[in-house]
């Protein structure tokens, strides 16, 4: 298979950038060794650079070049761009951020200019928190959240009664393959079901609050907690789905009355766990749609934005 010509040579980008090392510059070209076929390369102090940080925080050419201009004693600090792609933005962006307050803090604000991380974006002006950017969505706000809810979730709940009179009538008249199918939708439903219950819980609590500023970590902490909770509920779901199915052998089989009330029981004590794990999941998806707001007006200018709209 023929090679395309940007695969040639040392650098991918750049085929002739060996040729190019190669060539004196008067210039020191940092490299992790000298090499004596490039004339002008200086081994890169990382000793120094290590014990200047005191951590390992180097992810990024910038942290070098930061430390460097310390080590070498430079005054003034100007920065005129850090592009970075998605993927070495996850990676890199935190080693931009440690070295640019590394700078700040040795050389003085005033003498390092430029705190961009990509074009056209300053990330270190963002709304102070506690004192700006505060602004409350209102009782209102939460009132018709849960109206919307309450009308999703009293739909869900006739829906899940349903299913399980279905499943009830299939027992008695001993359609145990339609159990089964009726078993597993009933089991979804319960999860939709106490979806929507737990968002319609989380919409009326917040409604309790009144009027008072929104709280960024009081979402968060809720979600989290929620999300943890349900991660908890969840095996109880597997564990009856465990028993129903052992139960359900016995019932095809013997067509036994013991085992299919066994079944029935089994069945509605799945369903409520089902119902319960689905009120965490719904619980963290209110938060959440919360967080997405809040976060959404802190960006656009806060009290004002939210007062115009």
């Amino acid at each position: 298979m023929h090679e395309p010509d940007i695969y040639k040579g040392h650098n991918t980008k750049d085929q002739k950038h060996w040729e190019w090392l190669q060539q004196k510059h008067g210039k020191p070209i940092y490299m992790q060794e000298v090499d004596p076929l490039v004339p002008d390369s200086v081994e890169y102090p990382l000793q120094e650079a290590l014990l200047l940080a005191g951590v390992r925080m180097f992810p990024t050419t910038f942290a070098y070049m930061a430390a460097l201009a310390v080590l070498q004693g430079y005054q003034e600090v100007k920065i005129f761009g850090v592009e970075l792609s998605a993927s070495e933005y996850e990676y890199q962006a935190n080693g931009y951020l440690f070295w640019f307050g590394f700078l700040c803090g040795r050389l003085g604000t005033y003498n390092v200019d430029s705190a961009v991380l990509y074009i056209d974006k300053n990330i270190f002006e963002v709304p102070l928190y506690g004192y700006e950017g505060s602004f409350a969505f209102g009782v209102d706000y939460f009132a018709d959240r849960a109206r919307i809810l309450d009308g999703d979730w009293s739909a869900a709940e006739k829906n899940l009664a349903n299913l399980k009179k279905a499943i009830e009538k299939s027992v008695d008249s001993g359609k145990f393959e339609k159990v089964q199918q009726l078993t597993m939708q009933y089991q979804s439903a319960a999860i939709s079901c106490g979806e929507l219950a737990g968002a319609l819980a989380e919409a009326e609590r917040y409604q309790t609050f009144g009027n008072r500023y929104a709280d960024r970590g009081g979402f968060e902490f809720a979600a989290a907690t929620a999300q943890k909770q349900g991660e908890e509920k969840k095996p109880l779901i597997w564990h009856y789905g465990g028993q129903i199915e052992y139960v359900w052998n016995i019932c095809k089989q013997s067509n036994s009355i013991q085992a299919m009330n066994q079944l029935m029981t089994l069945i509605e004590k799945m369903g409520k766990a089902a119902y319960d794990t689905g009120a965490m999941l719904g619980m963290y998806k209110e938060n959440i749609i919360y967080l997405m707001k809040y976060d959404d007006i802190a960006r656009a200018g806060g009290k004002a934005l939210l007062e115009a709209v």
